[in-house]
């Protein structure tokens, strides 16, 4: 069986794998998923300490085949849901 997410097979591997990263975040951050938006700033709002930036990049690694997060690039938890699916793209 095979759930259809998106207008072609691209566009709903991408959507699958952003609401994928989306509770990998919601699991290493420990944060209520009704409570998580795109927009929320990891490091403002959540106060990312040093440990929980390892355990989410590992959670992401464990979970997408390696990658590793550019945290230099991060302003926003969509940011990291970007990263997930640009590399997805990258590796299809």
């Amino acid at each position: 069986m095979c759930g259809k997410m998106g207008h072609d097979e691209v566009d709903s591997m991408q959507n699958m794998m952003a609401m994928s990263a989306y509770f990998v975040i919601v699991d290493a951050l420990d944060v209520d998923a009704m409570e998580l938006d795109g927009e929320h700033d990891p490091d403002k709002d959540f106060q990312l300490t040093e440990a929980d930036r390892k355990l989410l990049s590992e959670s992401i690694s464990d979970m997408f085949n390696g990658l590793e997060l550019d945290f230099s690039q991060i302003r926003q938890v969509k940011d990291i849901i970007d990263q997930v699916v640009k590399e997805s793209e990258v590796m299809h």
